[in-house]
């Protein structure tokens, strides 16, 4: 859980959630247990042009009358993701079927209100791995498609080499989580990933400087990259059947 309440968010986005908070437990009366923010908003490096403020609110029931009155704020908050709404056994019930997005937030959490419903949260670790596999092959079997769609435009493909690569970050984070290693941020990611998984590093450090903006290339270039990209995340797929999960 992270630390420091809002203090590093600007004045503006500090009242807006605080405004948020108030409304909602307005609504819940009784039935709120704990209003969590979590995600970019929670950490220095949030940007309101760009990032969303995300919020899971636990409720003892969830109802119409919450609901019906959530929506009539929804327009006032407009700005906000819509929240992830649970009661604690719907969240007890929900880690072996989400483990990476329950895992994801609470990597960067706040308590807003009411109880860390969070705290005690038990991943099964081979839930994890079937659900990264899963995703990454959806994400494969996407990226291939949409290849076929953005061969007319260079700017198309820079677009899908970025987007792809950002897509993986967070199974990247969590095959680390699985071998017992903290992971970095998103550009020492790639390294300590590649070296673990015994990738080649360079398709990804080049993605990643297409997206920051220090390197362009032709668009045959972009197009042998997508190819030796994909290499890449083949042979991550085939070794994930064999990874060594440390006990935790």
């Amino acid at each position: 859980m992270s630390k420091g309440g809002l203090s590093h968010l600007d004045a503006q986005v500090q009242k807006k959630i605080n405004n948020f908070v108030e409304d909602i437990k307005k609504i819940g009366h009784n039935n709120l247990i704990s209003i969590i923010l979590y995600g970019d908003v929670t950490t220095e490096n949030f940007n309101p042009y760009i990032s969303h403020i995300n919020t899971l609110i636990t409720l003892k029931k969830i109802d119409t009358s919450f609901l019906t009155e959530y929506a009539k704020l929804r327009k006032r908050y407009s700005l906000m993701a819509s929240p992830l709404i649970f009661t604690p056994q719907l969240i007890q019930t929900s880690y072996d079927v989400f483990p990476i997005e329950f895992l994801s937030i609470k990597d960067s959490y706040i308590v807003l209100y009411g109880d860390d419903v969070l705290r005690d949260m038990d991943i099964n670790f081979e839930d994890l791995r079937t659900e990264i596999e899963q995703q990454v092959k959806r994400q494969l079997l996407r990226s291939l498609n949409e290849f076929i769609y953005s061969l007319d435009r260079k700017a198309d493909l820079e677009h899908l080499l970025t987007t792809s690569l950002i897509s993986f970050v967070p199974l990247f984070k969590n095959i680390l989580r699985l071998i017992r290693r903290e992971h970095p941020v998103e550009g020492a990611l790639f390294k300590e990933f590649c070296k673990e998984m015994e990738l080649d590093e360079r398709p990804f450090f080049e993605i990643w400087e297409i997206k920051i903006g220090r390197k362009r290339h032709t668009k045959k270039e972009l197009i042998n990259l997508f190819g030796d990209f994909i290499k890449e995340i083949e042979k991550f797929i085939l070794k994930l059947e064999d990874l060594k999960i440390n006990p935790i």
